[in-house]
């Protein structure tokens, strides 16, 4: 009895020194990117509504308590992942930044470069990666990098169940034609993939964003049931069951 008795406390030991960063710590400041997750690696980003310059917003959280004062990390980018050339396609990164106290999400801002024909036809990827500094750790690794994937071009929504962003375009907007996508944004002012939008930007999908979008369904419908108007293929558009 007494054996097992000591197995079982070696046992919780060693599971402990090897899982220690799950145990709550006031002191542990470790940083991660929310919206990357096993299925999800990259964020969209559409120039169409930007005039020279984009500054777009990568949502940094926090794991473990707020911070007493601000603290600083750095994000590199990853070269061998990244065809988005600098001074081109994006400003230079900031040597650091600032996680603010007090906050558990910050919005890390990238400036992104408008000008580039190339990006008309075909995006371009900027892989950036969380580095830690004395003053804030990375809590997942496989965490710790995102794909920006920018564009100068319409994307056609995607995916088909129940969160998809087609799914989402279809109860809000009814069928999908390019034309239709480019009156949503200048009724909009910005694309689905835009950020400080909504609650979420975008980031998370046009599911996400549903009743954002609701006013913008409505107004559409009004337009195009008032008027015959041709979509790209030279179809008239028809009405939906707007929610």
């Amino acid at each position: 009895m007494r054996r097992i008795f000591i197995l079982f406390v070696l046992a919780v030991l060693c599971s402990c020194s090897k899982n220690e960063r799950l145990v709550y710590d006031l002191d542990m400041h470790d940083i991660y990117y929310p919206i990357v997750t096993e299925t999800r690696d990259s964020l969209f980003v559409s120039l169409l509504t930007a005039d020279k310059i984009l500054t777009t917003t990568v949502d940094v959280k926090l794991l473990g308590d707020v911070l007493r004062s601000p603290a600083r990390f750095k994000v590199e980018v990853v070269k061998e992942k990244t065809n988005a050339v600098e001074g081109v396609h994006y400003e230079k990164l900031p040597d650091y930044y600032d996680f603010p106290a007090g906050e558990f999400v910050y919005k890390m801002t990238i400036n992104l470069l408008k000008g580039d024909e190339g990006i008309t036809e075909k995006p371009v990827s900027l892989t950036l990666r969380l580095v830690g500094t004395s003053d804030l750790g990375i809590a997942y690794k496989d965490r710790s990098e995102i794909r920006l994937v920018i564009a100068d071009m319409l994307k056609m929504p995607e995916g088909t169940g129940y969160y998809g962003d087609m799914t989402a375009f279809k109860s809000l907007f009814g069928d999908y034609s390019r034309k239709k996508h480019t009156m949503i944004i200048e009724l909009t002012g910005h694309d689905f993939w835009d950020g400080n939008y909504g609650n979420y930007g975008g980031s998370r999908g046009i599911y996400y964003e549903k009743d954002y979008y609701i006013s913008f369904a409505r107004k559409l419908y009004k337009i195009i049931t008032e008027d015959e108007i041709e979509d790209e293929n030279g179809n008239v558009m028809q009405g939906w069951m707007v929610p």
